[in-house]
């Protein structure tokens, strides 16, 4: 029998029916198990919130005892610093490449252009303690014999250590919470001619003030008493004035005060005298002073990097040489150090520790921006990560550093505690 038209009709919109209310149950049922709870994941996201509440490098350093870096820790941070670098990094590249951004926050991918990695030739001996412990070195060339120089180094810990061209240890003095460290050579004391050496130490909260024996390469005390900072002290440079010969010492704050101190001989021994202060917005701690340009630069961790007169009458004004996400630098910004060529030419450096690089500007001018760089593998030295302090100078210093030498603290040492790495500045800047 057949079908009427109308029945045949009625059917149709029967089957439509049926058809749309199960796409709708299917499509109520799947988001929901999609979206159901998985253990696994949910123990990876709670890994993952872990990492991202870790607090950074510079942050460590609000505890005056630190306790000592568990090895695998240590050794897995490396192994991470490693991989970032292998990331955005090649020998002398010229594409442009990604960077991993380590800091108190969450692993990030910032475009930052080439970065040569260059390698170390020496390395010194581990600081005597663990844990973020080295931070700052500081080269003294011998006046006759240059192969005979020596870099000293902080160990925030608790002292201050000397080595030879070669990384080891020919002196340490436990004299303290050193955590930067800087010298002049030519000031007057006691009749002689001396490199005078200062450091700020953080258990004190004073001036540490030594010279330099030239004969037996050591340091030896000669603050005429304790000098206190009207600060917290964190971090500390030197400068000596073209103007007028005299030298000084800056000494800087977590809060972002700086003073500037002039010293003076008092009877054979160092005193000081505050001549100026100033304060940016957030934590300082690197700086550097460049004694023939009058310039006094510092970073401000988390900001960048400001260019001040180094005079003490040259009161706040300031320029802004860098800042942090422009694409060369990512905090922290660290330490500074200055590379003199002639006539006024030559570089000021930085470190920048939240991708294992240095940046290199030119000295003159606007400090305009030239290259980045790495302290990669080589020769059996491990690279240079989370760097805090470095210092370069442009002098032969004998067969090992004839072009001169640059100096880093690594803070991902690989056989043991933390220690310095050496390398000849003819890698870094051709000559």
């Amino acid at each position: 029998m057949h079908s009427s038209p109308e029945l045949k009709s009625k059917s149709l919109w029967l089957a439509l029916l049926v058809g749309v209310l199960a796409f709708a149950l299917v499509s109520m049922t799947a988001p929901a198990k999609l979206s159901s709870p998985d253990k696994s994941d949910d123990q990876s996201e709670k890994k993952e919130d872990k990492e991202k509440k870790k607090k950074s490098k510079s942050d460590d350093d609000d505890d005056d005892d630190d306790d000592d870096d568990d090895d695998d820790d240590k050794q897995k941070k490396k192994e991470a610093a490693k991989q970032s670098k292998k990331s955005d990094s090649k020998p002398v590249s010229t594409k442009s490449e990604k960077a991993e951004v380590q800091n108190s926050a969450p692993i990030v991918s910032l475009t930052v252009g080439s970065i040569d990695t260059v390698a170390a030739t020496v390395e010194t001996d581990p600081v005597p303690h663990g844990g973020d412990a080295a931070d700052d070195p500081a080269i003294w060339i011998h006046p006759t014999d240059p192969a005979q120089s020596t870099i000293i180094g902080t160990n925030k810990q608790g002292g201050l250590a000397v080595y030879d061209l070669s990384g080891k240890q020919i002196q340490y003095l436990p004299d303290g919470m050193m955590d930067n460290v800087d010298l002049r050579d030519g000031f007057k004391l006691g009749g002689q001619t001396v490199s005078i050496v200062t450091a700020g130490n953080r258990k004190e909260n004073s001036i540490a003030i030594y010279k330099v024996n030239p004969n037996t390469r050591m340091l030896e005390n000669v603050a005429a008493h304790k000098i206190a900072h009207g600060l917290s002290i964190y971090g500390s440079c030197m400068y000596r004035s073209a103007k007028t010969g005299k030298i000084y010492y800056f000494g800087n704050s977590k809060s972002g005060d700086v003073e500037q101190w002039e010293l003076f001989d008092s009877g054979g021994k160092v005193d000081a005298k505050k001549v100026r202060a100033f304060k940016l917005g957030s934590v300082v701690e690197g700086c550097v002073a460049d004694d023939e340009l009058g310039h006094f630069y510092i970073s401000e961790e988390a900001v960048g990097i400001w260019k001040y007169g180094a005079e003490p009458d040259a009161g706040d004004k300031r320029a802004q040489v860098d800042k942090v996400g422009a694409g060369s630098l990512v905090a922290d910004v660290e330490g500074l150090a200055i590379a003199y060529g002639r006539d006024g030419a030559g570089y000021l450096m930085a470190s920048s520790q939240g991708n294992h690089s240095f940046v290199v500007y030119r000295r003159d001018g606007n400090n305009e921006l030239v290259k980045k760089f790495r302290v990669g593998d080589g020769g059996g030295i491990d690279g240079a990560e989370e760097t805090d302090g470095i210092d370069v100078t442009t002098a032969n210093l004998g067969q090992a550093f004839p072009h001169g030498v640059f100096v880093a603290q690594d803070g991902l040492n690989d056989k043991g505690n933390q220690n310095f790495k050496l390398v000849p500045l003819q890698a870094i800047i051709k000559q």
